[in-house]
């Protein structure tokens, strides 16, 4: 992933150009794609550690055989 100083973010000139044709307010739809952008990144590392502790508590307790064997 790369990352840019505010005000010099590349974008499509076409596209631009498009998005603005079709009334879109590209800063506002910019700024709300970053905010969206922040949160699945914190989700998924908020993800990424609780399955770590779960690996790291099944490590320590065990975890049961899965499926389990059938009996004798």
């Amino acid at each position: 992933m790369t990352s840019s100083t505010p005000g010099k973010v590349a974008i499509d000139p076409a596209l631009f150009e498009r998005a603005r044709a079709a009334g879109v307010d590209v800063a506002a739809t910019c700024h709300a794609a970053l905010v969206r952008a922040i949160k699945e990144a914190t989700h998924a590392q908020l993800r990424a550690e609780t399955a770590t502790a779960i690996a790291e508590w099944n490590d320590w307790a065990g975890s049961p055989e899965y499926p389990p064997s059938p009996r004798p």
